[in-house]
């Protein structure tokens, strides 16, 4: 009896400790022109995905959008720097049709190491209607879009929603400074779950004329549980947003954030953070600093702004209860301006285009 059991116990450890069956191979495709390109994302469509596209250093026309429709596609530069392939559109301006540089409809899409600039609409759409999960954005420069240069996307009154996205370490600016209209942004997420937006670098996100720009990074429409940590936002009139009046955001960190804005008179500059309907939301250890006339670095907002702490963050303006929201604000403080290391350390951040206005920016 012993025996048999044994070997029933040893037989079953056997199969738990067996290999896996391998997944399929990724497919891979290297590209040197814009029609390879389109040709390579056709044919990772149509074979299902599970397919790396190799883009070798050059500038890649985008006349019509990109759109991923197979789970598993990634585009990335052959030598993962940014600086070594552009993917240009046809420029900031209002079009007829819908033209996004690139569509995303399915899940497992990474963009890693590109340079995507100048699209009628935005650079990249995340369609969360299409339950777009699982996006990863890294290495990768975002610039000069006619609305939001990183759109993630829902159809109202749906439950589908793009999740577990991941940004970091990429650049997304507006290269004269300054936006080409007030309906732009640098991330626009809306319902978004469960997100991880770290170690990016955000610069001239402004309106130019009739009202205030949206955030460097917005998150909202009943978005949550999203974590927004040491990300460098220079000259955007908005820094951070979890929230907007009625739809709101649930829950979900903002921390070691460094959002810093020079006096150089953009007409709509505003508040460093902000919270609107966003309940049990953590703001620490982030830096905000001011230099043009709005009165506050941080907000909270409505009163569905509830069980929320902000804590240990430095700032040089106001830190300020609106609308009925509600918050413990401990541990705060204080200070003028940054320290030279601290000028240097977030200069370099940037890629070297942007550091000249950048350091204008900072250094006051």
């Amino acid at each position: 009896m012993i025996k048999g059991w044994f070997l029933v116990v040893a037989g079953m450890l056997m199969l738990n400790s067996m290999p896996t069956v391998a997944a399929e191979a990724k497919r891979h495709i290297t590209v040197e022109s814009s029609e390879q390109l389109y040709a390579a994302i056709h044919e990772a469509n149509r074979v299902g995905g599970n397919t790396t596209i190799q883009l070798r250093r050059g500038l890649y026309a985008i006349h019509r959008p990109i759109v991923v429709t197979a789970p598993g596609v990634t585009l990335q530069s052959e030598s993962l720097n940014a600086k070594d392939v552009v993917l240009r559109g046809p420029g900031m301006k209002q079009t007829g049709q819908v033209f996004s540089l690139l569509r995303v409809n399915a899940p497992h899409f990474s963009f890693i190491g590109l340079t995507a600039e100048q699209a009628p609409n935005h650079i990249i759409q995340v369609a969360g209607e299409n339950n777009a999960d699982y996006f990863h954005l890294s290495r990768s420069v975002l610039r000069d879009s006619y609305e939001q240069l990183l759109k993630v996307s829902h159809r109202p009154g749906q439950p589908e929603a793009a999740d577990f996205g991941v940004v970091e370490h990429s650049t997304f600016a507006y290269s004269a400074g300054i936006g080409p209209q007030y309906y732009i942004g640098g991330i626009d997420l809306h319902l978004g779950q469960h997100w991880h937006i770290r170690h990016n670098q955000f610069y001239g996100i402004a309106s130019p004329a009739k009202r205030v720009a949206e955030h460097a990074i917005h998150l909202w429409y009943s978005s949550g549980h999203i974590t927004v940590e040491d990300n460098v936002i220079v000259n955007s009139d908005r820094g951070i947003g979890f929230g907007m009046a009625n739809k709101g955001n649930q829950g979900g960190v903002i921390k070691d954030n460094w959002i810093i804005h020079a006096d150089n008179g953009h007409p709509y500059a505003d508040a460093g953070i902000t919270l609107e309907s966003s309940p049990d939301t953590i703001v620490s250890g982030n830096w905000v600093l001011q230099y043009h006339s709005y009165p506050n670095s941080i907000e909270y907002r409505f009163p569905a702004t509830q069980r929320v702490e902000i804590t240990n963050n430095t700032t040089n303006k106001r830190i300020r209860r609106r609308n009925g929201g509600g918050a413990t604000v401990t541990n705060n403080h204080n200070v003028d301006k940054l320290t030279p290391l601290q000028v240097s350390t977030l200069i370099e951040r940037f890629p070297p285009e942007y550091r000249p206005a950048v350091r204008a920016a900072i250094a006051q």
